[in-house]
């Protein structure tokens, strides 16, 4: 498929979903999805993948954009006349077909996959792909965007990598091995204004970092002061506006 002339409509789905940046590569797919009849496009931008398609007769899209890490695929072959494959992405599958032709398109999207996938080579220390990846393991969607201003976006990245090697609990004593009592103190405020970065800062979620804090050693007080400190900024808006 020529991106050049994609269809000013599909792009504008793509939009909706999330998709942004240049668009680099696109497959279009000859039926929707998981056997349905119809039609749908396989887009890659420059960070993202974008999987569109709508059963024949209806003119409402469905579909999923995520980052290029977060895709998988599995049975790439040939049939006959068509070429098919199985994408996967948070958990769910989605069996397309699409016609030789557009092989060359779909081959360089399926590069990227593996691509990103491939162990990166950080230029970062490990001391703070740890921090990174204890941010990224402990920011659920709610609080994925704190943590991506904080790092910047290539942080991020590695930071989610590094954790998805990891488990939690090794995340945390490494941090405590190789972290000062001051980046200590560091990472877990930055953890505490994740959490509350979506307004919310539950029982639950103080009991987690109080049980951090004793693992590092951390003064339950000090917690205690910085929680107070940073809820009451939180409300600054709140308070001066009432």
């Amino acid at each position: 498929m020529d991106v050049k002339y994609l269809l000013s409509s599909v792009a504008n789905e793509a939009a909706k979903l999330g998709a942004a940046g240049k668009l680099l590569a696109g497959v279009r797919l000859t039926g929707a999805v998981n056997g349905e009849r119809g039609e749908g496009y396989w887009l890659r931008y420059e960070d993202d993948l974008v999987l569109l398609y709508r059963i024949l007769g209806s003119a409402v899209y469905s579909g999923i954009c995520g980052e290029i890490e977060e895709w998988n695929f599995a049975d790439y072959r040939e049939e006959k006349y068509a070429l098919m494959l199985t994408l996967s992405i948070r958990g769910q599958s989605y069996s397309c077909e699409f016609t030789p032709a557009e092989r060359e398109s779909a081959e360089s999207i399926l590069n990227a996959i593996t691509s990103a996938h491939a162990e990166p080579r950080s230029i970062y220390p490990e001391k703070t792909l740890i921090m990174a990846g204890l941010l990224c393991s402990l920011a659920d969607q709610d609080h994925e965007k704190y943590a991506v201003e904080l790092l910047g976006k290539e942080l991020f990245k590695y930071g989610r990598k590094y954790a998805a090697k990891h488990t939690l609990p090794d995340l945390l004593e490494a941090a405590n091995s190789q972290f000062t009592a001051e980046e200590k103190k560091s990472v877990l405020i930055n953890l505490m204004e994740q959490r509350m970065s979506d307004d919310l800062w539950s029982s639950q979620e103080a009991a987690a970092l109080r049980e951090l804090a004793d693992v590092w050693s951390i003064d339950q007080q000090y917690m205690e002061n910085c929680a107070q400190v940073l809820l009451l900024r939180s409300k600054l808006w709140t308070l001066f506006n009432n």
